[in-house]
């Protein structure tokens, strides 16, 4: 063995007062196998090893020069290697070179030290060390000697790297939470894609389909061949604006904007990639095809966050585990995994981002070129999916400068001494430009116009504005109009209780932690809630839960591992003996949520964690299955049970996803597919219809009407039910309401609808056309007393608040007729056409000031329906403000003007009018008035 060369411990880090060793490899790989003592002495005194090969030590001033390149750290590893041709090429497609192979000294600090020290016994080469230290978590560091390095082949590279890969893993691998790791990834892509073969499609998933076949042809075409599609695919679903230029303009469509589904602010870059490859492969089921690299994204993205952990625990294989197990066994991760195409690759993507700029920027200014390439690689595949994925470029730029304070020091900083900054800048900007060119090449709206369309996409996409009912604590909501906590109190409520426990352990132990508090955690924690703290600033749209912010979930349990750390050291220094506790107690907790998964797929992502009370709980509170999952079993359970046990006969089958359920029974000749909501379906004829639980509001799942009589089959989840098939329990609905449509059989239709009613009393659709058949009879109380039992099953049904609305004023019980409007108002507060109705109840009771005030509630809720400024002339005649009077009526010819100049001076009174009632300009480019 190598003798000591003798330094003195001065505290100072120049190199000549470093205490070091140089030994030879041999001699090292002895000393790990038979003196663990010495190990341990270098690691208590924090002394540097210098390796090297054969028996001749490194000159002096070769050593010198590494022990000067490290010395500012004293961490990590440097590596002393010959010069090689074409360096970014080889390194960045094998992350190693021929140089690597053929160092001729390695240096190792304790830090690195204590991580390879129980595994050098099993290495044998130079190249084998280099390896080893690469695959630590430790910083890393090179040195250029001035020799030449012996030519290597690219498969020579690959082979050995393949060589030494297997032998860490596999052969010589007696790191048992590594074969843990290795077991727990096999295990979780096989179960995934295995369960991929049932997942459901998702809501918007053949709209994204469609949509992704213009943008392959637009690519395609160039090379003569293209997919078939055709308008009538476009108009069903709903992008007639393409579907009208496609005759022109074919697959250039994909260029401009749709205004109706707002498809081009997205990349589509997964759509697009199976979409092509299932096209060229033949594939026949492609929505099955699509969920099996869903689930091969799904997995990645849960393999990159226990890389993260990983590099985040210094080098812990058994951290790196339980953050796999968290991400895998999170419900809410898990239910979208294999059906999601939008947010699953886009977290794909960011979560890959974080790790390659770790990899990047920790070793400032060393790095490797694959982790460059993996950063633009990563950052561009965000980007390809929506343009919210420059996120990843303002994180990577965000944490490279904070390493290079951290290199230079913070007095250098302040001092404006920014010695290597140009490079720096060099390299963020022009991976950032990489990262945005390639991460738009495949989305030909973006790169048609490269620096004004995404940019316009990304505020559309700030500013996503559509109305879906959300059901929220119990009430419904417009989805724009949802609580700003709306998201934080869905991460409460929806988190595994195992990771929840992680994130509290990190809470109360970052102060104790502080000095461990890296840039790398500041990096992870700030990119998990920036995107929230920035929806909420921005008042952005969301809903369907936690869906849209899917993508921080990764970094959500990569900060609770690192609390699972902290609580385990703190037990370690208490007794040694306790530092099993912090994973039995995620083990334990990760429980339920494994058995809701297995008992519930494909409809898993519903789940409500064990805290709140579970999905039981939930049921009524909040939505369940806003992304169709269960229409998948319910489905296959008509097929199963009815369909194809009698393929003799004709079946006709409606549903709110037609189009789910028509792929579904696509081989299945015998049965027919239709569209009808809910509440529409008794006035059309069918045998089964299947239905999913979503954007019902809590009376209606409480009081009967979900699920109805002639439910065959529910879907359940946590007891309660997420779909259901109903076999129609009788015809008489159907009749009557065709009855009514004759205009004189109003007695037969009132018969047949109250013999429905014996059967199936909670149906709010019968009762409403009940009380039309009384109308029709002359009965206007029994009609009233009808839409009242109607609104007591479902209390906001429009038709029935409408109708009996009309009733109440035909009768002049004005009072009622408000309180029924008024109630309306609060579940509709954006409904202009309720503003209007309760205005005439309060014109007609005499309420003139009342009425105004509830009309210019709906000028600022619709300013150019002209109804409300006829209604508010009227009301200012009647208090006889002349001048009120003459601009509303101004106002009221918007309907009805003649020309051009009679327009424009209708529209300038709607412009004062609305400006007088809101304080704000009207948004004349909104309403198409420029």
């Amino acid at each position: 063995m190598a003798k000591q060369v003798s330094t003195n411990n001065a505290s100072n880090n120049t190199p000549s007062s470093l205490p070091f060793s140089p030994i030879s490899l041999n001699d090292f790989i002895e000393m790990c196998k038979t003196n663990q003592g010495q190990i341990n002495s270098y690691l208590e005194e924090k002394q540097i090893l210098v390796i090297y090969p054969g028996t001749v030590a490194p000159k002096s001033s070769d050593i010198n020069q590494g022990l000067s390149l490290i010395s500012s750290k004293n961490k990590g590893y440097l590596i002393a290697k010959p010069q090689v041709k074409n360096k970014r090429i080889t390194e960045s497609l094998f992350g190693l070179t021929a140089a690597d192979y053929q160092s001729k000294f390695v240096i190792i600090t304790a830090d690195c030290l204590v991580q390879i020290s129980s595994e050098v016994n099993q290495i044998n080469s130079m190249a084998e060390l280099v390896y080893l230290c690469n695959k630590t978590t430790t910083l890393e560091q090179s040195l250029e000697l001035q020799v030449q390095s012996t030519p290597m082949s690219a498969m020579s590279i690959l082979t050995q790297k393949w060589k030494m890969a297997g032998s860490y893993f596999i052969t010589a691998n007696k790191n048992i939470h590594r074969w843990v790791f290795l077991l727990i990834s096999l295990f979780s892509l096989v179960f995934m894609t295995q369960m991929s073969k049932t997942a459901s499609i998702s809501g918007d998933e053949f709209t994204q389909y469609t949509y992704s076949k213009l943008i392959a042809n637009y690519y395609l075409e160039s090379i003569g061949e293209a997919i078939p599609i055709d308008t009538n695919e476009l108009k069903g679903q709903r992008m007639p604006t393409l579907a009208k230029a496609f005759p022109t303009m074919g697959a250039g469509v994909a260029t401009i904007k749709d205004p109706d589904r707002v498809m081009h602010v997205y990349g589509s870059s997964f759509d697009t990639f199976t979409t092509i490859l299932g096209y060229y492969l033949g594939v026949d089921d492609q929505m099955q095809f699509r969920h099996w690299w869903n689930s091969i994204f799904g997995f990645l993205c849960i393999l990159f966050t226990a890389l993260v952990v990983r590099r985040l625990t210094q080098g812990s294989w058994a951290f790196a585990w339980l953050s796999f197990l968290l991400m895998l066994l999170m419900p809410r991760f898990f239910g979208e995994a294999m059906n999601n195409p939008k947010d699953v690759p886009f977290a794909l993507g960011y979560i890959m981002s974080l790790y390659y700029a770790i990899r990047m920027f920790q070793n400032w200014p060393h790095f490797r070129w694959n982790a460059a390439l993996g950063l633009v690689l990563s950052t561009a595949l965000g980007i390809s999916v929506r343009i919210g994925g420059l996120l990843s470029v303002a994180f990577f730029i965000m944490y490279a400068g904070l390493k290079f304070i951290e290199h230079i020091g913070f007095k250098q900083f302040t001092s404006l001494k920014w010695k290597g900054f140009g490079a720096l800048f060099v390299a963020t900007i022009t991976i950032g430009l990489c990262s945005y060119l390639l991460g738009i090449s495949p989305w030909p709206y973006g790169i048609d116009q490269p620096f004004t369309n995404p940019l316009e996409a990304l505020k559309e996409f700030t500013n996503y504005s559509v109305s879906l009912r959300q059901l929220f604590e119990g009430k419904l909501y417009d989805s724009d109009m949802l609580p700003l906590y709306y998201l934080r109190k869905y991460l409460l409520i929806t988190t595994p209780m195992a990771v929840m426990f992680g994130l509290g352990c990190f809470a109360l132990l970052v102060y104790t932690n502080r000095k461990r508090f890296t840039n790398e955690i500041f990096l992870i924690l700030f990119a998990a809630i920036f995107p929230i703290v920035y929806i909420y600033i921005q008042k952005s749209q969301v809903y369907g839960g936690i869906r849209q912010i899917l993508f921080t979930l990764p970094c959500f349990v990569t900060i609770a591992v690192i609390g699972y750390q902290w609580f385990c050291d703190l037990l370690v220094r208490l007794n040694k003996k306790l530092q099993l506790l912090p994973p039995l107690i995620a083990l334990a907790l990760l429980a339920m949520p494994t058995k809701f998964i297995l008992a519930n797929h494909p409809v898993s992502y519903s789940y409500f964690n064990e805290v709140y009370g579970g999905t039981a709980k939930a049921y009524g509170e909040y939505e369940m299955d806003y992304y169709l999952a269960s229409l998948r079993p319910s489905a296959e359970w008509f097929l199963e049970n009815v369909a194809r046990k009698h393929p003799e006969k004709k079946y006709e089958v409606l549903t709110y996803g037609m189009d789910h359920v028509k792929y579904y029974c696509r081989n299945d000749k015998n049965v027919h597919v239709g569209y009808s909501r809910f509440d529409d379906r008794s006035s059309k004829d069918w045998d089964y219809c299947i239905f999913y639980n979503a954007y019902f509001d809590k009376a209606r799942l409480n009081s009967g009407e979900f699920p109805p009589k002639g439910a065959v089959y529910q879907q359940m989840v946590d007891g309660v039910p997420a779909g259901l098939v109903i076999e129609r329990p009788s015809h008489d609905d159907f009749k009557g309401i065709k009855a009514i449509e004759k205009d004189t059989a109003y007695a037969q239709a009132a018969t047949l609808l109250e013999n429905y009613l014996k059967i199936d009393p909670a149906r709010s659709e019968v009762r409403f056309y009940l009380s039309s058949a009384y109308i029709g009879m002359g009965n206007i109380e029994k009609a009233i007393l009808a839409v009242k039992e109607a609104r007591k099953y479902y209390p906001e049904y429009s038709r029935a608040c409408f109708a009996q609305f009309q009733y109440l004023m035909n009768v002049k019980r004005y009072d009622e007729a408000i309180e029924v409007i008024s109630q309306y108002l609060e579940s509709r507060p954006r409904d202009g056409e309720g503003f209007i109705m309760k205005a005439q109840a309060q014109l007609s009771k005499g309420d003139i000031a009342a009425g105004i005030e509830t009309l210019k509630n709906a000028v600022a809720m619709n300013p150019m329906d002209y109804r409300v400024y006829d209604l508010g002339a009227t009301a200012y005649q009647m208090m006889k403000d002349a001048g009120n009077y003459n601009m509303w009526l101004q106002a009221s010819t918007l309907g009805s003007a003649s020309n051009q100049n009679d327009f424009q001076t209708a529209v300038q009174a709607v412009m004062m009018i609305y400006e007088e009632i809101t304080g704000k300009p009207l948004d004349t480019k909104k309403y198409g008035l420029e």
